[in-house]
């Protein structure tokens, strides 16, 4: 019993000095107005965004003032095709804080060029960030022409009922992604497009059990937004734009 109760003393004060220890913002938003070019997005200090990801030659991201949901200013998003290396053209924001029982909005407008087919396309990550690897999180996907909900553990894929509702190309798209996060059966997860609920799942795990030292498992948070062509392992070049993110926790 004396072993026993000396490992449940860290535990114990793990589990209460957690968010302490793992401080962060947990509200975010950008229209992408007031930068020149898209250097300016990274400050260094994580006040605006962390850092880009541009895993393929001639992947870019740019700030684009030919194409906007409001202003005169949005972020665009080029990913090449590849064989080899997943494909990314994204940027993210680190060192966020949503916790257990917190009700997460993701609300940001896109615009996706063209009419290929972009099967397993991502736009958009939640996520527990890792010194090594992709950590585990929820993300939206771009499969059979329609949006679909994937989980990055142990917990199955979510799709649209019925028939579902395409993603429309070439027009902006407003995507909004509630969930309440919960390590037990006891979450949700909703998503919108143009206002229209298609993705809604009850009485479900939304954030992996707390394992510190494994990449599949969280600090009873997440921690990192991503946006834009966060993977692309499609045989096609990909054109986004990205438009009026709002981050935020709600009541």
């Amino acid at each position: 019993m004396r072993y026993l109760s000396l490992l449940l003393i860290p535990i114990l004060l793990w589990g209460c000095d957690k968010k302490s220890i793992f401080q962060g913002p947990n509200f975010y938003s950008d229209g992408f107005e007031l930068y020149r070019s898209s250097d300016d997005l990274i400050d260094g200090q994580d006040e605006k965004w962390s850092f880009f990801q541009n895993t393929v030659e001639g992947n870019q991201i740019l700030i684009d003032t030919t194409k906007f949901h409001s202003g005169k200013q949005s972020l665009k998003f080029v990913g090449g095709q590849t064989e080899d290396i997943l494909s990314k053209a994204s940027i993210n924001k680190q060192f966020m804080a949503f916790w257990e029982g917190d009700i997460v909005s993701i609300d940001f407008w896109i615009y996706l060029a063209g009419t290929a087919p972009l099967e397993w396309l991502f736009i958009f990550d939640l996520e527990e960030q890792t010194a090594i690897g992709a950590g585990p999180g929820m993300r939206l996907a771009l499969v059979e022409g329609k949006i679909l909900l994937e989980h990055k553990f142990n917990n199955p894929n979510v799709a649209q009922e019925g028939n579902g509702i395409l993603f429309p190309r070439n027009q902006w798209v407003n995507i909004r992604f509630e969930a309440e996060l919960s390590q037990q059966k006891d979450g949700y997860v909703k998503v919108y497009q143009d206002d229209i609920l298609i993705i809604d799942r009850e009485n479900w795990k939304t954030l992996p059990s707390d394992f510190l030292y494994n990449t599949q498992g969280t600090q009873g948070r997440y921690s990192q937004i991503e946006f834009g062509a966060t993977a692309n392992p499609s045989e096609e070049d990909v054109v986004m734009y990205v438009d009026d993110v709002l981050v935020e926790v709600i009541e």
